[in-house]
């Protein structure tokens, strides 16, 4: 903490140094700069997608032994398949289930970290990894690493993820609990 303090007194010695030396140069030649324009463009989508799953679920990770998190790494056998079904509307050709960042994720690794275990004790040096359903890695708040789910129809679309135990460390016993939120986009 104390290095920021520091860093934001250097920057407004540093500002009110530069700030004053150009402020003649300012005044001399503010008549004469061009006017720069600044567009913003953006489109409003009526048609949307509605979730046919229950928004709010929980996904029960398989019970293990500390041993299973000896190093750091994924651990192969500590996942658990979860499916998000949506429904959209006629016109919709494509939708992602976008995993936001949030005060769970860390944003080193993109997994998310343990919370309160609310009257136990969480296991240490654990954090909960998602993937698509073809087992490649989500780094949560990373629009990059979550799929396009091609919509060809009206009918519901269901889209599987995998969530599991990543070690960063040697594991210690203790309550795993996490959450993450979602929304669905249509990029």
């Amino acid at each position: 903490m104390k290095h920021i303090c520091r860093y934001f007194r250097i920057a407004g010695l540093v500002f009110g140094v530069t700030a004053g030396a150009l402020s003649g140069s300012i005044r001399v030649h503010a008549q004469g700069s061009p006017s720069v324009k600044l567009n913003f463009s953006g489109t409003y989508n009526a048609t949307t997608c509605s979730l046919i799953s229950s928004p709010d679920m929980t996904v029960t990770l398989p019970t293990l032994s500390t041993q299973s998190l000896p190093t750091a790494g994924p651990v192969a056998n500590g996942t658990k398949v979860f499916t998000i079904t949506m429904q959209c509307a006629s016109g919709v050709t494509g939708a992602r289930v976008y995993f936001e960042s949030g005060p769970s994720t860390d944003p080193n690794t993109g997994n998310l970290t343990l919370q309160n275990a609310g009257g136990g004790t969480s296991a240490t040096n654990v954090q909960v990894m998602l993937a698509n359903a073809d087992g490649t890695r989500i780094k949560v708040g990373d629009r990059s690493t979550m799929k396009i789910i091609p919509i060809t129809s009206t009918d519901p679309t269901s889209v599987d993820f995998i969530a599991g135990y990543y070690a960063t460390g040697r594991a210690t016993a203790g309550m795993v609990n996490t959450f993450v939120t979602y929304v669905v986009e249509m990029p």
